[in-house]
């Protein structure tokens, strides 16, 4: 997974210092994904995407003002691993990785803190693992459409407290590890997750 993420970034950028190491991808494998390491690794493109666009690449690395590659590149992390989702046909895993990238653009136009992002990426990965073992989608997609209405109610929505309210709703086999990222998203900056 590692090397694939390098080698995406090659054609935009020196590597890292260091190998990526994975980080929802691996909770997706925690939470009992199956041994379905290509969409671990698809989940590792999108948060790559993500990373570029608004926080510090793994797979690349960019001068932080160089701002159209940072783009460019997150674009094209962001579409790989959509692709990836979709030729195995998960069209509801798309429209939920969809809504979380909507989500995590609107946390960052109301300047929430970097963890809330986080516990959205831990609600939408276990919502992956769940959508997989039967899980409704709309029930698992409920969780962003509460957050939406949380930003129309006012600038702050506890965004973890609702991710873990959520939580139950998926039907984890094992939802220790899912509360545990959660409770990391809280604890990395307790006073601003919203």
């Amino acid at each position: 997974m590692a090397a694939a993420l390098v080698g995406a970034g090659q054609a935009f950028g020196p590597g890292p210092a260091a190998a990526p190491r994975p980080r929802w991808g691996a909770l997706y494998m925690e939470l009992g994904a199956g041994g379905d390491q290509a969409c671990a690794a698809d989940i590792e493109f999108v948060y790559e995407g993500y990373l570029l666009h608004y926080r510090e690449s793994r797979a690349v690395a960019l001068a932080e003002d160089d701002l159209e590659t940072r783009l460019l590149a997150g674009d094209c992390f962001y579409a790989r691993g959509l692709r990836g989702v979709a030729a195995r046909g998960d069209v509801a895993g798309v429209g939920l990785l969809a809504r979380l990238m909507a989500a995590c653009s609107q946390l960052r136009v109301v300047e929430a803190s970097f963890g809330a992002d986080d516990a959205l990426w831990a609600y939408t990965t276990a919502g992956l693992v769940a959508q997989h073992a039967g899980t409704d989608p709309v029930l698992v997609g409920d969780v962003f459409d509460e957050l939406e209405a949380g930003f129309h109610a006012g600038p702050r929505v506890e965004v973890a407290t609702l991710a873990a309210r959520a939580a139950p709703r998926l039907g984890l086999r094992d939802p220790a590890p899912l509360m545990r990222e959660l409770d990391a998203a809280v604890l990395a900056d307790p006073e601003r997750v919203r």
